[in-house]
């Protein structure tokens, strides 16, 4: 088991833990292979495999291991890509605004219509039982 890892041309964004065994790595575009830095116990030792970073997404994994026990840890090591960023952006728009005017018989149809209803609804709420 690793006590600590360090990438020394690279980053790490989660802080090492031994017991966590994946871990994204992000390096840029010109880098070959990791450098890494690791702590391990006495009597152990550390094979790293796939230290080659020649795709955009490599994993590289890193085995610790004695007679009697072995802990693989996976570095999935992401390249950033280089590119050109450009923008051809137009901060101007041309808005065009139709006023759409109603007719001026409307505003009055549609408040008589309404007072209409009410006096209906007064007159139905509070209309008098005249039953003998």
């Amino acid at each position: 088991m690793l006590n600590d890892l360090k990438i020394l041309n690279g980053e790490m964004p989660l802080k090492f833990d031994s017991l966590n065994t994946t871990y994204t790595i992000n390096v840029k575009p010109e880098v070959k292979e990791l450098l890494l830095e690791y702590d391990i116990p006495e009597n152990y030792h550390i094979s790293i495999f796939n230290n080659n970073l020649d795709k955009e997404i490599n994993e590289v994994v890193l085995t610790v291991y004695n007679d009697t026990d072995q802990t693989s840890y996976y570095l999935y090591v992401y390249k950033e890509e280089n590119k050109e960023v450009t923008s051809n952006i137009s901060t101007k728009e041309n808005l065009e605004i139709t006023k759409n005017d109603m007719p001026i018989y409307i505003a009055p149809s549609i408040a008589s219509v309404c007072f209409i209803f009410i006096l209906l609804f007064f007159t139905l709420l509070f209309k008098k039982n005249t039953k003998k």
